[in-house]
């Protein structure tokens, strides 16, 4: 099936540029059209309701990231208060409950993460109507501890890890549109199941960075909003 194309940014994406163009726009005429485009839940540069409407009206999905995170917070044993915390970010967007929407935790490159720290993550947003999603380094070479602590959470998770949780790779680091769906992943699961994938490209304005990510194919669209 044909993998898709799209964006993630600090920027919004109606940002207007100096050149006539908004942010969505220029990326279109530099690249390709996106489906879909990353966003933080939270912070300063966090997605508004404005931005959220103008991509609906674009056609393009919202991959909701919620960064707010430490590495000392990932790798203790209870992920309850950040999922509350990314639960309180989504609703105070309107973003709907119980329609399977991702709620994606950034683990950053070099964090380490512990299993449990997923497991009441992934429980508690599974409870308050979203779904799971971890964005990891699946290099196990630069980072074994996020492939063993995921293939824990994978095995005490079973059907919720396959079916209801997205994963999003940031490994290997590979330019241009994949031509086959090779991301690393947890022992414990297969490449067909990382769902997005993100690539060395990237397209700037100015100050303004927008990397570039992959999606396997349109059934992963079900996790964005």
């Amino acid at each position: 099936m044909r993998k898709l194309f799209g964006a993630r940014s600090d920027t919004p994406a109606h940002t207007r540029l100096t050149n006539g163009y908004d942010l969505f726009g220029w990326v279109m005429r530099m690249q390709n059209i996106p489906s879909f485009w990353g966003r933080i839940l939270s912070g300063e540069h966090r997605t508004t309701p404005e931005e959220a409407d103008f991509l609906r009206e674009k056609g393009c999905k919202l991959a909701l990231i919620f960064d707010e995170l430490t590495e000392r917070g990932v790798s203790a044993t209870d992920g309850t208060g950040d999922a509350l915390r990314a639960v309180e970010a989504a609703r105070a967007l309107a973003v709907p409950e119980g329609n399977g929407i991702a709620l994606f935790a950034d683990i950053k490159e070099t964090w380490s993460v512990n299993h449990n720290w997923m497991i009441t993550y992934a429980n508690n947003l599974l409870s308050n109507g979203y779904v799971p999603g971890f964005i990891g380094n699946t290099d196990s070479s630069k980072n074994f501890n996020f492939n063993r602590q995921c293939s824990h959470y994978v095995q005490f998770m079973e059907d919720t890890a396959r079916i209801n949780t997205a994963y999003w790779a940031t490994q290997p680091e590979v330019s241009g549109e994949p031509e086959e769906w090779a991301p690393y992943c947890p022992s414990a699961l297969s490449q067909e199941r990382i769902d997005l994938w993100s690539n060395l490209d990237q397209i700037t304005f100015g100050d303004m960075t927008v990397k570039t990510v992959y999606i396997r194919d349109k059934d992963v669209l079900r996790f964005l909003w």
